[in-house]
């Protein structure tokens, strides 16, 4: 009996965000209910101990808790006990990353729900996949998953009602997302709910920024933050995590404002503090990616290779680089013009999958209206071109680092592209040219052994430069040896033929 009440009072703390207090209690409670012949103290207990794990960042430990907990339930063969075990496996999926994964449980969740009729874990599944599917831009299958949960749950929770106004920001309906987020502030005040209101005027303030108020924008958010900084103790600190990944731009707009940053470090100090390292996150890259252009095409996350199945996933990834928030057609206009419309729209989607498969769910946003969405690359993504790193060696006189960084042709796979071959062009243009000026300083020098290794590296870039090729077999008469001039002479003869 006492291990029980000291379960209760751990999950009293838990409640008031005393997570250090709580994970005590527990730590003494856990070991004296594992002797308990009734296993569903010690269940009730484990779940409190996941929530806390989470809660701390203990995500390691708290998926090993979550399969103590499958393996009690064992015994007792309870539905309920294993849909709510779900759902918090389904959230540490989210924090991991598991995007698939994390999809498919919430999938399987509501399925299983609605047969035992709980209608708890029915809602808390499909709110987060038509969240989910909104955020990746599947804006119809998301309506239609909302379309089901209202059919099933008659009043929606809080959440609910603020994932109908993020999936109508989404959409491209900021003035009417707007409007949601203030009526359910205004209900989640009513009813006490203090995270979610802090949650709904967060969402819009980034409703009034997005609507480039910035005026209303800071009035919101100034309130929001204080609303942040004045509770040390939220009831449920990781949830409110997502909203501040999503509202990066904002918040990193928000930092630069005399008037708003103080507030914004009071108040994501007090996150850091209770939910792991949220402030020291929020602004930096999750993931660092190479795209390789030149004579491959490959992408890297973190140093990784991406093992990509559509050939033209690299380029959608370097287009979208070049060119943020590009509507469907821009892209595929600007890739395949020679397809016909609707294979090349299925093959975009394609890509699209593939990349979010292999590279990561998150790193294709999607944004604007439903009938236009516009794509663009995660702000979270620190990309580098390996072609926009030739051009500013170049631009910054770093000739011979250029030459090395030059691979070959710009995605050579894609052929029929008038865009690629601009940006051919581009490289090869920029690049040549920085090589003939530095090639006729070094005839103005009388540097012949340097006029030969430059000329060559000028037609290794543009093989048809026929000026160049006779300077350099003129010049090479004088300072090859035999072996080298016949080289060159076999090279112009190739060239000539």
């Amino acid at each position: 009996m006492a291990a029980r009440l000291t379960h209760t009072l751990a999950a009293s703390h838990s409640t008031h965000g005393e997570f250090s207090e709580a994970l005590k209690l527990l730590n003494s409670a856990i070991p004296v209910l594992e002797k308990d012949q009734n296993p569903r103290p010690l269940l009730a207990a484990f779940h409190t101990l996941i929530d806390v794990q989470v809660e701390c960042g203990q995500l390691d430990a708290a998926a090993e808790t979550l399969e103590r907990a499958r393996l009690l339930n064992l015994s007792l063969h309870d539905p309920h006990v294993a849909l709510h075990l779900d759902a918090r496996q389904a959230n540490l999926m989210l924090m991991q990353g598991d995007y698939g994964g994390y999809a498919a449980l919430l999938g399987d969740l509501a399925g299983r729900a609605r047969e035992v009729q709980d209608s708890q874990i029915v809602e808390y599944a499909l709110s987060r996949l038509a969240d989910h599917q909104s955020r990746v831009g599947e804006h119809v299958q998301a309506v239609r998953t909302m379309g089901q949960l209202r059919t099933q749950v008659r009043d929606l929770s809080l959440h609910s009602r603020l994932v109908l106004a993020m999936m109508t920001l989404r959409r491209g309906d900021v003035p009417s997302a707007l409007r949601l987020q203030l009526e359910v502030r205004r209900a989640a005040l009513e009813q006490g709910s203090v995270l979610q209101a802090t949650r709904a005027l967060l969402l819009a303030a980034y409703s009034a920024y997005t609507m480039h108020d910035l005026p209303r924008c800071a009035e919101l958010l100034s309130e929001a933050l204080l609303e942040l900084a004045g509770q040390p103790r939220p009831q449920s600190w990781a949830t409110i995590g997502p909203e501040l990944r999503e509202l990066e731009e904002m918040l990193a707009y928000a930092r630069l404002q005399p008037n708003l940053s103080p507030l914004l470090q009071a108040a994501l100090e007090d996150a850091s503090y209770l939910g792991g390292s949220l402030r020291e996150d929020l602004f930096t890259a999750g993931m660092r990616l190479e795209i390789m252009t030149l004579g491959q095409e490959l992408a890297l996350r973190d140093g990784v290779p991406c093992a990509m199945r559509a050939r033209g996933s690299v380029a959608v990834l370097c287009y979208l680089a070049l060119h943020p928030r590009s509507t469907r057609q821009e892209v595929i206009t600007a890739l395949w013009p020679e397809r016909e419309p609707k294979k090349a729209a299925n093959y975009f989607r394609q890509c699209v999958a593939d990349i979010r498969e292999n590279v990561g769910a998150d790193v294709i946003l999607v944004g604007g209206a439903h009938q236009a969405p516009e794509y663009r690359l995660s702000g979270k993504a620190s990309v580098t071109l390996d072609s926009q790193r030739v051009l500013q060696l170049v631009a910054g006189g770093q000739i011979p680092a250029a030459v090395a960084a030059y691979k070959g042709d710009f995605l050579p796979g894609l052929e029929d592209s008038e865009w690629a071959d601009e940006q051919r062009l581009l490289l090869r243009g920029s690049l040549a040219s920085a090589l003939r000026a530095e090639l006729r300083a070094a005839q103005l020098a009388g540097e012949k052994r340097r006029v030969v290794l430059l000329a060559s590296a000028v037609l290794n870039i543009d093989p048809d430069d026929f000026d160049t090729e006779e300077l350099r077999l003129s010049v090479a008469r004088e300072v090859s040896g035999p072996a080298e001039l016949a080289r060159f002479e076999a090279e112009r003869h190739r060239r000539m033929n």
